[in-house]
């Protein structure tokens, strides 16, 4: 049974900056500001900075190393899927509306069981998820430690009549294509730290800080033995994960080293690479 403090932080903003490779700022910027519903708040060289719900950046865009260079087609590992979350159904409706306006392509939409979910791919094809959570008292039985997670079809229509004000997200979750699913799972869970929340057979792991569905998702639907992504193409530069405390920090930075990965302290933050090359922070939220 949940106690208290746990059910209070099931919903926390644990996943923080985006950093994507961009070929073109300009379009990716106006694609995150029109259909997803961020804000530009900084724009300094070749660098782009977007809010949503509060302060702290969201997405970081970055031409420096893939100004003009074109998005990779061959299978790699990197992002599956970026997921902004919306407050309730308006919202998210209304960000739907939005984003299909602006996306490079439509993906499908599904409901989860613990949440409805809209998928897109942004102008350079990196994959959005548009979505709402379900309450917590709301969401699927499950064995314990487990979340009762499915995929059933999302009635769009209906939706979409929902559609209300726009409002800014935050980042629910990140979802990456990894080489070897069993490899991603041993590492967030026994070297970062994560719980592990949900399997869907061999092929895609969730984890998360604590007892929310997902904050790192993981699968090798398309990804199976690839490798990364190069670093001068479009595509996922690097994450941030904000932890609830400096000792989840410290703990998770222990983890790491025991088991070899190289990591860097910087200002109170770990930085680190993911066996899928992924550079990837871990903060204090």
């Amino acid at each position: 049974m949940a106690n208290a403090d746990e059910l209070s932080h099931v919903f926390d903003s644990v996943v923080g900056t985006v950093t994507l490779r961009a070929s073109d700022a300009g379009a990716q910027r106006n694609f995150y500001e029109e259909g997803i519903g961020l804000a530009t708040s900084s724009e300094e060289g070749p660098v782009t900075e977007l809010r949503g719900a509060d302060e702290h950046p969201l997405v970081r865009l970055t031409t420096e190393r893939s100004a003009g260079a074109e998005p990779v087609l061959v299978p790699h590992t990197g992002l599956f899927h970026t997921a902004f979350r919306y407050s309730d159904r308006s919202s998210l409706a209304a960000a739907v509306a939005r984003t299909a306006q602006v996306a490079r392509e439509f993906q499908g939409a599904s409901d989860h069981g613990v949440s409805e979910a809209v998928y897109f791919a942004d102008p350079e094809g990196n994959g959005i998820e548009l979505y709402r959570d379900r309450a917590f008292d709301e969401w699927p039985d499950a064995e314990p430690g487990q979340v009762g997670m499915f995929t059933a079809p999302l009635d769009l229509p209906t939706l979409l009549e929902e559609a209300g004000d726009a409002v800014a997200p935050d980042i629910g979750h990140i979802h990456l294509m990894t080489a070897d699913t069993s490899r991603a799972l041993g590492f967030w869970r026994d070297a970062v730290g994560l719980d592990e929340r949900q399997r869907f057979g061999p092929s895609a792991v969730f984890l998360a800080e604590g007892l929310y569905h997902h904050h790192v998702g993981a699968n090798s639907w398309h990804s199976a033995g690839a490798s990364p992504a190069p670093v001068d193409r479009p595509g996922l530069e690097s994450f941030e994960l904000r932890l609830r405390s400096g000792d989840a920090v410290e703990a998770a930075a222990a983890g790491l080293e025991q088991a070899g990965v190289q990591i860097e302290r910087a200002d109170g933050t770990v930085g680190f690479s993911d066996p899928d090359s992924n550079r990837v922070v871990l903060s204090v939220r």
